[in-house]
């Protein structure tokens, strides 16, 4: 009875022991889903990075492209106004011609004829005026709209920066925590399959050693029924042992 009380206790504790393997082996599979959702992030970014990457560069070629138009209507400025400043000596030298020769062809009265000059000269120099003006606005435009741009790209420099930052040090922290849980759980998990493994040695050795008493119990009282069983059939000998041992 005391050997199968304690067999029962040991089937117990295997048991539980068990039950405790089939806990750790659970929380393993809560770590490898908690490194799977932090993979995620990671992955979210690295394209939040490429993302930037790609923003980054396309405001560069926009920047590049604007500061080209503004090179270019630089030049048409300053080919404008060398434009303007030789028609103006042109302007200047035919009106002087045209004095030196009203001069030469002045009657003796001494009166100066009416000098009129290009009727054209005056509006012409207005409208290129205004052209000189608009296009002047037009590159002050573009160099505040690159400005703007240079200050965009300077924020997506740096969210790139904070992003890579970012990235790196959730890897290195992924990775950390990876090596410790896998350290925490293979240790967990090695001592307890170790002890399973002594509780169910010593559980088959109890078994054992119950199943060597129940055999040698049963087999002493099939002696004892055979004994019986004979002397029940022969009762003269028993009697001859009686008179002899008399």
């Amino acid at each position: 009875m005391a050997l199968n009380v304690e067999l029962q206790q040991r089937q117990t504790e295997q048991e539980k022991l068990l039950a405790q393997r089939d806990d750790f082996s659970s929380q393993l599979q809560e770590v490898n889903r908690a490194n799977s959702r932090l993979l995620e992030q990671l992955t979210e970014l690295g394209q939040e990075k490429d993302k930037l990457q790609q923003e980054l560069e396309e405001t560069r070629k926009t920047a590049d492209k604007r500061k080209a138009m503004l090179d270019e209507l630089a030049i048409d400025v300053a080919q404008a106004q060398g434009g303007a400043e030789r028609r103006g000596c042109s302007t200047r030298r035919r009106c002087w011609a045209g004095a030196l020769r009203e001069g030469a062809a002045r009657p003796a009265g001494g009166q100066e004829p009416h000098r009129g000059g290009d009727p054209l000269t005056a509006p012409r120099q207005k409208a290129r005026t205004r052209e000189l003006e608009s296009l002047q606005q037009t590159v002050e435009e573009l160099q505040a709209q690159i400005q703007s741009m240079e200050g965009t790209k300077g924020w997506f420099k740096r969210r790139l920066k904070e992003a890579e930052e970012t990235a790196e040090k959730s890897a290195l922290e992924h990775q950390e925590q990876i090596q410790k849980l896998q350290l925490e759980q293979t240790a967990q998990l090695q001592g307890k399959m170790a002890e399973i493994e002594a509780q169910q040695r010593a559980t088959e050795n109890s078994f054992q050693e119950v199943l060597k008493v129940q055999t040698e119990t049963v087999l002493d009282l099939q002696d004892r029924l055979k004994g019986q069983v004979w002397l029940h059939l022969h009762p003269s000998t028993l009697m001859l042992d009686h008179k002899n041992s008399v």
